[in-house]
Order: structure tokens, then sequence, then C-alpha cells
């Protein structure tokens, strides 16, 4: 379907009530709400990397993790990034593992923590891991989960899973959480449970039924695409999906909100469904303390941003507060003054800045500089030069 003809509606489509998707507690927020936190100079959130141990080997991690079965970090040093975040305004802690956190063996004291500090402890998963207990203890302490569900069939699933039988685990794991209440949210429009989906050439087929499955069960759809950074770069080298595709898909899902759930969104945004302006509102701690705007966004394996020979945004050098305040990080929260090409200026910054975590991963490895790959056009966005979204 034709990007420009797509958004065009019929008389009677357009008289319908439509209402904004459903929201991931402690995952997404409003994009007001972002740019007020961000103007207000406080955060909303970090994602937090707790160990680099993994029970899965996906073919696209960004992290390569599970290889490394040290990459545990210490309790008291996770809960210190927490209580620094907590000081900066963070309403939500992300963990997000950089492998499967709820292998960590320190897991449940963390959550416990989160919950007792009054923040939002959002744990990513695959749910391998996760069995009746684990659900119910997450659903007392207030948790939201993402997990995975990359495919519904069985052999595609395990084959980006990198292991045999994940299939099966992940859909456990994810009845576990249905049943203890993650898929009965009190307030519809605040969800406690997503699946993540990194879509791409083997799985572009089924992009649509893995929506439906998610939005039928108050699941929150997070459809990611393939970035080429991480294990990507060699196990997954030419599934990587065209712009074209990438906007034909969005489309598509929004067509199937609006007919069948009554949902309607800017089809431009990096996340279907739901903006990513996480580079104003949130930081991300690696493991080793390394302080980025977000995953793929790997300021820290640049060299041009060492300082005699080490990475200096580092919380075990610099408290987080210090690396908020600083001038490359104030750079990343006023990114939307500095994007090129047809991002800069679009009349949708107050909900979209494109995925800057994919421009800069496609910058650098095309070798630009650090603060020019970030602000560079969204190659995601396939917006008209006459947006039917905004005539």
């Amino acid at each position: 379907m034709d990007v420009r003809t797509a958004r065009v509606m019929s008389s009677e489509t357009e008289s319908r009530d439509y209402s904004p998707p459903p929201m991931l507690v402690g995952y997404t927020y409003d994009p007001a709400e972002a740019y007020r936190a961000r103007d207000a100079g406080r955060l909303l959130a970090i994602r937090l990397e707790t160990n680099r141990t993994c029970n899965l080997r996906c073919r696209y991690c960004y992290a390569e993790s599970g290889v490394d079965p040290d990459a545990v970090g210490p309790l008291e040093v996770l809960l210190d990034r927490v209580e620094q975040a907590q000081g900066l305004g963070a309403e939500s802690i992300v963990v997000i593992g950089g492998g499967e956190p709820t292998i960590h063996p320190r897991f449940l004291d963390l959550i416990d923590r989160i919950h007792a500090l009054g923040m939002v402890p959002m744990v990513f998963s695959n749910c391998l891991a996760i069995d009746a207990d684990l659900a119910a203890f997450l659903f007392d302490r207030g948790a939201s989960v993402m997990t995975k569900l990359d495919s519904l069939r069985p052999e595609r699933q395990d084959f980006l899973a990198g292991m045999d039988g994940a299939y099966d685990r992940i859909h456990r794991g994810i009845d576990h959480l249905l049943e203890a209440g993650l898929g009965r949210p009190d307030d519809p429009r605040r969800l406690r449970l997503g699946a993540s989906f990194v879509s791409c050439r083997l799985n572009r087929d089924e992009i649509a039924d893995i929506w439906r499955f998610c939005r039928q069960r108050h699941i929150f759809p997070n459809m990611e695409v393939l970035t080429p950074t991480g294990r990507a770069r060699e196990t997954l080298p030419d599934q990587g999906l065209e712009t074209a595709d990438i906007q034909a898909y969005k489309f598509r899902l929004l067509d199937v909100d609006r007919a069948e759930f009554g949902y309607d969104w800017l089809p431009y945004t990096p996340l279907a469904g739901s903006g990513c302006l996480q580079h104003l509102y949130s930081l991300y701690v690696t493991l080793e303390g390394n302080v980025r705007p977000c995953a793929p966004t790997k300021f820290d394996e640049h060299p041009a941003l060492q300082r005699h020979n080490s990475y200096p945004y580092n919380t075990n050098r610099m408290p987080l507060r210090e690396i908020y305040a600083s001038p490359l990080f104030r750079y990343v929260r006023h990114i939307e003054a500095h994007l090129e090409g047809k991002c800069a200026g679009c009349e949708h910054l107050d909900e979209c800045i494109g995925c800057r975590g994919y421009a800069y991963a496609v910058g650098v490895n095309a070798g630009k500089p650090p603060h020019v790959a970030l602000r560079g056009e969204c190659l995601q966005c396939a917006k008209p030069a006459e947006d039917p979204c905004n005539p």
C-alpha cells in the first residue's frame, strides 16, 4: 500500500471516535509528560542492566548476552544506581537485564527494593524462568513485565531465540503472568503486561497476527525493528527490513487498531502505537556502570568519547546527577533542536524524534562521529513530503 494513500480515510471512517492505545505502566510515558520532565530537569525512568547471563542466545541480541557466566552485577551496586535514579525523580526502573534479569541471584531483592522506594519495577524477561510463584511475586510488587514474542510459530521463535523449545517455555511463562493477574489491569488504559517482538524479514508475515494476539489479551504490543548492532550484525546480516517495509507494517497495524480495537496513533513514531521519547527522560546504565541515552546508542564503545582510555560517564566514576547534567547528555535531551534531514523541524516533534538509537547505530557504522550520528534522519520513517496525517 502506498504510504501517501494509506492514511486517506473515507468519510465513514473519519466520523468514528477513536482513543489513544493503552500504555504500559513504567515503560511508556505520555509525550507531554516526557517534555515536562525534561524541562524540569528530572528523569522519569532508567533502564538498568543487571546481568549478561542468559538462558537464551537470541540472534538479534544487542548486548550479545549469555557468553560470560560471571557477568552479574552485585546487588549493592545495582541498588545504589536505583537510589541515584530516585534522587533525580525517576518513577520507574526498567530492569532490562542486558541478559535475563530473572536469573540474577538477587532478583527478588532488587524488585522488593524498587517497590519499597515507591517506584514501578518494569521487568524485561524472556519468561523462561517465570513460574506461578514468580508471576505472583511480580504482581504483588506492582511490577510490569515485558516478555518476548517474536513469532507465533514454534520453529521460527526457537530459531530467533537460539534454542529449541523456547516457544513452549515462553508461552508457559506468559500463561503464568496472565493467571497471576497481569492481564487483568485495574485500568484498561494502563497495562501491566507487554510483549516485545523484533520485526525482521523472517517474521514480517505474522506481525499483524502477533499484534492481534496481544491486543486481545490486554498485552501491550511492542514492535521493535531489527537494529544493526550486537549479535545481529553477524547472525542476521540480511534480515533487516527496508524503510518501505517498516512503514507499510506500521500502517497495517494502524488499520488493525482502528478497525478492530478503536485506537488511533501517529504511524511515523519508532515504536508502532507508542512513540519513543526516552532520550528526553531516561538513561540507560550498563552492567559496568556506563551511561548511554538508550541501549543501541553505545556512546561508551566509541573512541571519540573516551578520556584517558576510559569512558567518563560511568556511575562508578561520576554521580548519575553529574552525568545527567553534563553537556553531552544535555545535548541528547534537546536533540530535537539538532535533528537533520526530514526529522529537522518535523511538525510531529511533540510526539516523535525518530529512533535515535537506530540513527546512531547506522551513523557510526558509516563512520560518522557520535554527535552527528545521533542527530541523523530517522531511516525508519517514510513520512511523505505532504503528510496525510497532518494535511
